[in-house]
């Protein structure tokens, strides 16, 4: 009987053993996994720790904490409002010649969102590197764009035409909302700095839009979406802070 009691013991410590083991194992070989996912030795679907990917229906599900608006407040010297007779700042020495616009847009936190949609297209992160055009980049803050009744990449002409069950799905589906979410970052590029008040310029989408300021506050026309802050001008543009958005349908 003693004997049976020992070996019931031992098969008990061994399944936990193994178990234990095989936890170990699991954990190591994910791990593994997971680092040469970062590090582009895998493709996306071998490891369930997954990033959304772009103009994926969920793109902009994935907002969250780290993406408040309030997580890096420029200091003072770094937040000016756009003169009167002049958006962009001057030609003069207090242009950063070191720094382009691309950079501007890593810098402030507070504008992540529409920072990274920048970055997928090639045609948009081409000219904001490119310090021999100039642009005056729109870019809603976080929230802004969280708070849209519907998705940069959703256009509602889609729905009435495909349907809710089809507009975004499949391939198809997939480039209607690249186009889409393409056509909503061009309208929040304008190809000229410094942007004088009152000008009206054509943006890279193809519509048309100035700025105006009453008292201290400046607004893009039309829309009369509010200014927050105006970043440093560099060698190729600016980045303007807004609390809303462009039209962009």
């Amino acid at each position: 009987m003693k004997k049976t009691s020992q070996n019931i013991q031992l098969a008990i410590y061994a399944t936990i053993l193994s178990l234990t083991i095989a936890w170990l194992v699991i954990s190591i070989a994910d791990t593994a996994v997971l680092a040469l996912r970062e590090w582009d030795f895998l493709p996306s679907c071998v490891t369930r720790h997954q990033r959304p990917q772009p103009f994926k229906i969920e793109y902009l599900e994935y907002i969250d904490d780290e993406y408040e608006d309030n997580l890096d407040i420029p200091s003072a010297q770094n937040v000016l409002m756009p003169p009167i007779t002049g958006g962009g700042g001057s030609d003069g020495d207090d242009k950063n010649t070191n720094l382009i616009v691309s950079d501007l847009l890593v810098k402030t936190p507070k504008i992540n969102v529409f920072a990274s949609l920048t970055r997928d297209f090639q045609p948009i992160a081409s000219r904001l590197n490119d310090k021999s055009q100039n642009t005056t980049v729109l870019a809603p803050l976080n929230s802004a764009i969280n708070s849209l009744p519907r998705k940069p990449w959703e256009d509602p002409a889609d729905y009435d035409r495909f349907g809710e069950a089809k507009a975004y799905n499949g391939e198809e589906g997939q480039d209607r909302a690249k186009r889409n979410l393409q056509r909503f970052v061009e309208a929040h590029l304008v190809p000229v700095s410094p942007w004088r008040e009152g000008e009206e310029v054509e943006t890279v989408g193809g519509a048309k839009v100035k700025w105006v300021k009453e008292g201290e506050t400046v607004f893009i026309e039309p829309g009369h979406v509010e200014v927050e802050s105006l970043a440093s001008e560099v060698s190729n543009g600016n980045v303007w802070v807004l609390k809303g958005v462009v039209n962009y349908q």
